[in-house]
């Protein structure tokens, strides 16, 4: 769906040359609600974010209805804000946990298992391995306690944004569409996914800070809402 206005959908946002090198321009929709909406100063603070084509399937529908202090809401908890920086938060933890494993375990290390957060706060691991091979890294990754208490925020913070999203009418075009609760959530957002495609050696700017790739996060996010989460809310 696209804003009417032909003059406003040609508003564009300042890019960085880092970012048109690296993603394509996030969608001329975003740009436009971005200023029409008055949050500017939130996406000023990670400018390659607002040209990052990562943001590409929120779509507005006008201004009226997209109205300034629920898209605020949603920008500052799911793709700017609270979220990620859980996220980035996250990474250094991860990646001790992931480090000691290498070196007590390689092998186990190398296998495609994930993990997530259930209803009751632990840490799940899940994947195609062995229920020994599951119990084990269960064990071994809920003892890293900063990474559990990081971990157990992420669902309320994340359905926390999908509902500012939905608005009044309960309906929504991007993130909010899916269906996301506290039963369901470990079997739709692999942590070890988002971590992993996050990570980076940067550490020098702010949308690298903590290694954290910013550009990679959102891409994540939304390519595992779309492979695992029913679309219930869409208009």
């Amino acid at each position: 769906m696209k804003i009417a206005n032909s003059a406003i959908s040609q508003a564009q946002l300042s890019t960085t040359k880092q970012a048109t090198d690296s993603k394509q321009p996030i969608a001329d929709e975003l740009n436009t609600a971005a200023k029409q909406l008055h949050i500017q100063s939130e996406i000023s603070n990670e400018p390659a974010l607002a040209n990052n084509q990562n943001l590409h399937d929120i779509e507005v529908t006008s201004v009226s209805v997209y109205e300034p202090e629920r898209f605020a809401k949603v920008s500052q908890t799911l793709y700017f804000g609270e979220l990620p920086s859980v996220f980035r938060d996250m990474q250094s933890h991860y990646q001790d946990f992931m480090s000691k494993l290498e070196k007590s375990d390689p092998q186990l290390a190398k296998l495609d298992w994930g993990f997530s957060v259930d209803e009751s706060g632990q840490l799940v691991v899940n994947g195609p391995i062995s229920d020994e091979s599951k119990a084990y890294l269960e064990e071994k990754i809920n003892e890293n306690n900063e990474l559990v208490e990081l971990a157990k925020k992420v669902p309320d913070v994340m359905m926390k944004g999908l509902a500012y999203d939905r608005g009044a009418d309960g309906k929504a075009s991007a993130w909010g569409k899916y269906d996301v609760n506290t039963e369901n959530f470990k079997d739709i957002l692999d942590f070890r996914e988002v971590l992993d495609s996050t990570y980076t050696e940067r550490d020098d700017i702010s949308y690298f800070k903590n290694n954290f790739n910013s550009f990679e996060f959102a891409e994540n996010i939304a390519s595992q809402l779309k492979r695992k989460a029913e679309a219930k809310f869409s208009y």
